[in-house]
């Protein structure tokens, strides 16, 4: 099954455009005539404008997946839910939004107004979300960080990461895994900022290990990060993801 996903929220945008780069992640899988947002970006703003320019209405999205309790990738919710007048289903981690937002989430809340419109599914394993679209479990790591990513069932198969605070090897592993074959693209982030040139060594060594050839990456895996990883890897085999840009899987 072909699909398309298109970046709507990150630091960079492209250039040339109105769209806005500011800090957060969302992206917008279009899979069988269904929309699926994975995550929401952090500015109510920012992801209602780089909507508005990317020509995507809200009322069009039939599910938004939140990864992780990190404002950069649930705190915009009120941007999707404010522009509908119908309900959604949102998959998010449990306790993570209400009327007063969540113990751990930092202030994230859904308002009053949009309480209505939020169907809150907490995560919990493997979860369809729509045909073709799937959920992982949480990942939680020793530094009590927990993370979920979103799978396509595609041509090619293909993981989407909202942060990828332990690299890429553990999620490929269990999707592979689960799907009988191997992951070929990986769209999002690995958490690159900031770290040392041997982890990004490392995460171009488990990318080759699996044979995920389709790179993508973007937030927090940094300037310096995809520098790193195209010096292992070769400057042609990671490209940028920024608000705009586009992952074609016809085209592959």
């Amino acid at each position: 099954m072909d699909f398309t996903v298109t970046c709507v929220y990150d630091e960079g945008a492209m250039v040339d455009t109105p769209l806005i780069g500011a800090r957060g992640s969302a992206m917008l899988v279009d899979i069988g005539g269904k929309r699926v947002l994975f995550d929401t970006g952090l500015r109510d703003r920012y992801l209602t404008h780089n909507l508005e320019h990317l020509d995507v209405d809200p009322e069009s999205i039939d599910a938004l997946v939140v990864s992780q309790r990190r404002p950069d990738n649930c705190r915009a919710v009120n941007a999707v839910l404010g522009a509908r007048e119908s309900p959604l289903d949102i998959y998010a981690p449990p306790g993570l939004y209400g009327p007063k937002g969540g113990l751990f989430s930092k202030g994230v809340a859904i308002r009053a107004d949009n309480l209505g419109k939020a169907v809150l599914h907490d995560l919990d394993g493997w979860m369809d979300v729509v045909p073709g679209v799937a959920v992982t479990p949480m990942y939680g790591y020793t530094n009590g960080y927990e993370e979920a990513f979103l799978v396509i069932d595609g041509r090619p198969l293909t993981v989407l990461s909202g942060r990828g605070v332990a690299g890429p090897s553990h999620v490929l592993d269990t999707v592979s895994q689960r799907y009988g074959r191997k992951v070929g693209a990986f769209i999002g982030s690995v958490l690159l900022e900031k770290m040392k040139k041997p982890t990004a060594r490392q995460y171009a060594s488990e990318f080759e290990a699996h044979g995920c050839t389709e790179l993508h990456l973007n937030h927090c895996t940094g300037t310096d990060g995809m520098t790193n990883l195209r010096v292992n890897l070769g400057l042609s085999a990671v490209d940028d993801f920024y608000v705009g840009m586009r992952f074609d899987s016809s085209k592959i």
